[in-house]
């Protein structure tokens, strides 16, 4: 015969596995996409757009990636989403690295599934679809960082200092920061759009 005290650790034990049941399956959909984005991904997507539009593939730069994974985690870290914040500017990142640039731009991106549907959102957004086909930038870095529910994507567009433009090639093809964010029901906002 069960006694009362067996019968309330038989439920207990079910609450507790069909809470933790629903905690996994609530929480699938943002473990999936972090393992399905990834920096490389990114990259491969942005150069075969790159390519299919006239323009040469962007190259990995080492110092790009450290500031794109420095910014992700203070992105991460201090739960917000802009490109400058507390008086530091985007550039502020690529300069901490000792880049030397002569021209610098980035794309933000938050909660995407895959590395898919973040470059796709980017392409169908005028200002960001100008950093990644930009004919100024050749070098690239990228970083995704997961925390908690959050996934944030930073590219960082670079040229160094070694390639310079002229004058009026840099002012005429001007860099815009842009940021694009997915809601909960998965419609994609542009948040800023910093020219």
């Amino acid at each position: 015969m069960t006694t009362v005290s067996q019968k309330n650790t038989i439920k207990f034990t079910a609450l507790f596995l069909i809470v933790n049941m629903m905690f996994l399956f609530l929480h699938t959909d943002v473990a999936m996409a972090y393992s399905n984005i990834h920096p490389e991904k990114i990259i491969e997507l942005v150069n075969k757009e790159r390519i299919n539009n006239n323009s040469q593939s962007l190259r990995i730069n080492k110092q790009l990636m450290e500031a794109a994974n420095n910014k992700a985690k203070y992105l991460i870290d201090n739960n917000i989403f802009e490109h400058n914040s507390n008086n530091k500017k985007f550039s502020d990142w690529v300069k901490e690295v000792d880049y030397d640039y002569s021209f610098i731009g980035e794309n933000l991106a938050e909660n995407f599934k895959n590395s898919e549907t973040a470059v796709n959102a980017w392409l169908n957004s005028p200002s960001h679809k100008e950093n990644m086909l930009n004919n100024n930038f050749t070098e690239t870095g990228v970083a995704v960082i997961q925390k908690n529910n959050r996934i944030i994507v930073v590219q960082i567009f670079g040229r160094p200092i070694s390639k310079q433009l002229p004058i009026e090639k840099t002012i005429k093809n001007h860099i815009s920061e842009n940021i694009l964010k997915i809601d909960a029901k998965y419609k994609i906002q542009i948040v800023s759009n910093l020219s």
